[in-house]
């Protein structure tokens, strides 16, 4: 997960989205958009996927919270855990043939 590669590349852990406005100077070393149950596509869990965790991104570009100098510098680490596949297996009928 993303705490790991921050511990890896020798930074400090990001942010998670959520307390973005409460972060202060810590946001300077990005943000940590996942929510734990959710993937590329809706799942059960009543949380925002993939695709709108990027729109949250996209939002705070367009708002200044970034300089374009911080996001061509910047890296974007997406963890993919199968929880997709799970979800067709287990709600929508899907087999596993």
């Amino acid at each position: 997960d993303n705490v790991h590669a921050a511990t890896f590349l020798g930074v400090p852990s990001p942010v998670p989205y959520r307390l973005r406005r409460v972060a202060g100077h810590r946001g300077s070393y990005g943000i940590n958009f996942a929510y734990s149950g959710t993937g590329v596509f809706d799942t059960s869990a009543p949380l925002p996927n993939v695709t709108t965790q990027i729109d949250y991104l996209e939002q705070m570009i367009k708002e200044g919270w970034y300089e374009k100098r911080q996001v061509r510098s910047s890296m974007a680490f997406l963890a993919l855990a199968g929880i997709d596949y799970l979800e067709f297996l287990l709600y929508k009928n899907g087999t596993l043939e």
